[in-house]
């Protein structure tokens, strides 16, 4: 899947299922800085996230604390744990009633996402031939919502910035 740019209203994306469209709707007050997403598969509603948050760090410090939706009728729950100096300490979980998806870091470029501790799919957008819809939600929320952000290490980013501005200085 090739994931479009973020716009200020959504974003959209042709997978195997059909084309993936989010809304997103800003909160009514504005010192509140959450965000509803709607998800929908070929115009149909698939998923629904009323208190989530802009991409990047608010979604990721949101999911740290869990977020609670729905999908395809069910209750959906995103949950994060990060700031963790192992690999295996960090992952961001997408749960139903009765599936786990969970993403973890995969080397230093790109996430995997795991169901029963196979690899079903990745963040930079590989999905097996045929996907399910949960699959193909939780790759477009992760990559739309910037949640790569929580698999990242700290330390590791840190000491690179840091070699890097130390050579170009």
């Amino acid at each position: 899947m090739e994931f479009s740019t973020m716009r200020p209203d959504g974003a959209s994306v042709a997978t195997q299922l059909g084309e993936l469209t989010l809304h997103r709707e800003p909160a009514k007050l504005y010192t509140d800085r959450t965000e509803r997403w709607r998800v929908e598969l070929d115009g149909r509603p698939l998923a629904e996230l009323p208190g989530f948050g802009h991409p990047g760090h608010h979604t990721a410090k949101l999911a740290r604390r869990g977020i609670v939706g729905t999908f395809d009728g069910a209750e959906l729950h995103i949950r994060a744990r990060g700031r963790h100096l192992l690999r295996s300490g960090r992952f961001v979980e997408f749960r139903t009633d009765d599936r786990t998806l969970c993403f973890v870091r995969r080397g230093l470029v790109r996430a995997e996402l795991l169901e029963g501790g196979r690899t079903v799919a990745r963040s930079d957008g590989w999905m097996p031939v045929e996907p399910d819809p949960l699959q193909v939600l939780a790759v477009a929320v992760y990559t739309w919502a910037g949640l790569d952000y929580v698999n990242t290490n700290s330390v590791l980013n840190n000491l690179t910035l840091g070699f890097i501005s130390a050579l170009l200085s």
